[in-house]
């Protein structure tokens, strides 16, 4: 016998995808551009430290306004309130994008404007957006859970972490 796939896996499903896409174009955005820019003579140091700063910034920014979405209204039925669910979990997800890639994104406009701009220039932007990524857009635990928290302030419940395969905040239960 075999066990039946949820009707939500398969947003589940295309949103891990829409998720790894994204994260991967930083890598193949890389290796086109290791391609056209030069070979570093020397690790610079210097737009590293604004790359990590901009992160920093990036992430106070995600969550100070990556997360917020109105309340589901109690009125609605299950069906309507895990469709508007996953629709503001999909806007919130690119605006998170959106803002983890700013860093990526000026770090190929500074590794050709740089003097010392290189490969490595983009490569230190890339690890930053990729790590902001894994944090925020990434659809796992902690996000799903923040916006779940959000649309549920009202007492209407999303669904959304069920959609994901995670459990429902709670007790911890054994049978």
């Amino acid at each position: 016998m075999t066990t039946p796939v949820p009707a939500s896996a398969p947003f589940a499903l295309s949103t891990r995808i829409l998720a790894g896409s994204l994260m991967g174009a930083l890598v193949v955005i890389g290796v086109a551009l290791s391609v056209v820019l030069p070979a570093p003579d020397t690790f610079p140091l210097a737009p590293l430290a604004v790359q990590v700063l901009a992160g920093v910034a990036a992430h106070l920014l995600l969550e100070a306004v990556g997360y917020r979405t109105p309340a589901l209204a109690t009125n609605l039925t299950d069906d309507e309130a895990a469709a508007q669910a996953r629709t503001r979990w999909q806007a919130l997800m690119i605006m998170r994008f959106a803002i983890a890639e700013f860093v990526a994104i000026a770090s190929v406009a500074a590794a050709f404007v740089l003097p010392d701009g290189s490969i490595l220039t983009y490569l230190g932007g890339a690890a930053v957006s990729l790590v902001l990524m894994v944090v925020h857009v990434w659809p796992g635990a902690r996000p799903v859970g923040k916006v779940a928290d959000a649309l549920e302030a009202g007492g209407r419940r999303s669904g959304l972490r069920e959609a994901f395969g995670l459990s429902a905040p709670g007790p911890n239960q054994r049978l």
